[in-house]
């Protein structure tokens, strides 16, 4: 099944190389943009819970006087210490009882919702959990973070806090009395992944562009030689000139940029031999052409001057051997008849074959004259209904292109009563404004040009190029239009000028 693609991808191999990379350059600056908005995020969420951790066990620490003594003043300026750092919403301390010491909202801040039921009693928990293990304690919510921690009577603490203290953990269980909480907002850390997400998605789309650009350079700099040399292929092709294609570097499309320069310079090389070989083969086929003219004339004479001459004193003496035959030989009488009959075919054969080896019409009258008296001939050996349209043109042409345009018409007559079984045939010629239009048109079974023209020499024979040599002997190009069904038209048009 052929895949659909556009078209720009299926022809241009620059557009799929660029396709290709600028899809794996975006693929890994998504996964990259992807993989770091997670880390960041998992950094500064850890960083957050670290933070609001150490301010719930600062809190304990600070609290733990008042705590003791129930003193809401040294309470207060503990829950004070800890709302001046940004985000903190709330901080609150608590008894072993669960009950409530001390409160304070931050400035300004916005006020917590009321409680509820189900927020009771996972506060309950969260308090029953820290009093029951002694150790800090955070809870994540839509909005906001809680952290809890253990307010000891002594100077103990645990983890991280026990090191910046310099404490030991060690039976801190025994020493707590109390529980400090700190609810910080999340929309610092909301703000803090949208700066994020935006200095990502910036870095993201400058590394695709940067690459976008990278790669359109390096896939122009490998498509550009590709481009003139295919060019250079399609130029060569249309039988153009080509230039010799520079190719800065030193790799494998260098190396081809070098075998299409060297194969350039054979083909020109070759073009030219091809030219002068050409050229000779014509010169020489024009000299074999004007030599069977020159021999058709001399074989005509001599048929038309000897045999004519031997055939008429042959006849002559039959005639008189029937005069001197008396009537008491009737058959004799009639043998001399029927032979005088015969020669008289003979003479008139030979005169037609003398005026096809060398018309002397052409001469006499003009090429008009010539090529009626030819179809005329044609139609009455072969019976076929003719159609003649030439005028004007006598005088037009030179001797030896009026004898060319005479053999084409003959030529084509041939083929026509070997070939066709056409019934009609017309032939024309036209003088237009700067040229002389010549048909012969008939209505028979046709044949496939092309497949004649692609047969070997020996098998298609020579007619049709001894036609098209004659028809660039006089400066025109033949054209043969043909199909099975239809007919054959020969046309040419024959430039005034040459031999005007």
């Amino acid at each position: 099944m052929k895949t659909r693609l556009p078209k720009s991808l299926r022809e241009s191999f620059g557009v799929r190389v660029f396709t290709v990379f600028a899809s794996l350059i975006a693929v890994i600056s998504v996964s990259f943009t992807a993989f770091l908005i997670y880390s960041e995020r998992e950094s500064l969420t850890n960083t957050l819970i670290k933070e609001g951790g150490l301010l719930a066990d600062t809190l304990a620490y600070g609290s733990r006087i008042g705590v003791f003594s129930e003193n809401d003043v040294l309470l207060e300026e503990a829950i004070r210490g800890v709302l001046i750092h940004e985000g903190v919403l709330e901080a609150s301390v608590f008894n072993l009882n669960g009950e409530l010491l001390k409160k304070a909202e931050r400035p300004g801040g916005s006020r917590q919702e009321e409680v509820t039921q189900d927020q009771r009693e996972s506060e309950n928990q969260t308090l029953g959990n820290v009093e029951k293990y002694g150790s800090p304690f955070h809870v994540e919510q839509d909005e906001t973070f809680q952290f809890w921690a253990p307010v000891l009577s002594s100077s103990e603490y645990s983890g991280e806090e026990a090191l910046f203290f310099g404490e030991d953990p060690i039976q801190r269980k025994d020493s707590l009395i109390g529980i400090a909480r700190i609810t910080i907002d999340k929309k610092a850390l909301q703000t803090r992944l949208t700066v994020l997400l935006f200095r990502s998605l910036l870095i993201g789309a400058a590394f695709l562009f940067v690459g976008f650009g990278a790669i359109y350079l390096i896939v122009k700099g490998v498509t550009k030689p590709l481009k003139k040399l295919t060019e250079g292929v399609t130029l060569l092709g249309m039988g153009g000139k080509v230039e010799k294609i520079s190719v800065e570097t030193k790799d494998e499309i260098w190396r081809l940029a070098g075998a299409f320069n060297t194969m350039s310079e054979s083909l020109k090389e070759r073009e030219k031999a091809l030219r002068e070989s050409e050229k000779r083969l014509r010169s020489l086929s024009s000299e074999l052409l004007k030599a069977q003219e020159k021999e058709r004339r001399r074989l005509s004479n001599e048929i038309h001057d000897e045999l004519g001459q031997c055939l008429a004193l042959l006849k002559h003496r039959i005639r008189s051997i029937e005069r001197e035959v008396g009537e008491h030989q009737p058959l004799l009488r009639k043998e001399c008849e029927e032979t005088s009959r015969f020669i008289d075919e003979t003479i008139e054969s030979v005169r037609r074959l003398s005026r096809d080896l060398s018309p002397s019409i052409l001469e006499d009258l003009g090429l008009s004259a010539a090529l009626r008296w030819l179809l005329e001939s044609f139609a009455e050996r072969h019976s076929v209904q003719t159609s003649f349209d030439v005028d004007g043109i006598d005088g037009l042409f030179s001797q030896e292109i009026q004898t060319h345009l005479y053999r084409i018409s003959q030529e084509a007559l041939t083929n026509i009563g070997r070939h066709s079984e056409a019934s009609r045939i017309r032939l024309a010629m036209e003088k237009n404004e700067n040229h002389v239009s010549f048909v012969v048109e008939d209505n028979g079974k046709g044949f496939n040009v092309d497949h004649i023209r692609s047969r070997l020499s020996h098998e298609k024979g020579m007619g049709l190029a001894a036609m098209a040599e004659r028809a660039h002997m006089v400066g025109a190009t033949l054209h043969i239009r043909s199909s099975f069904g239809e007919g054959t038209k020969i046309s040419l048009e024959i430039p005034l000028g040459k031999g005007e």
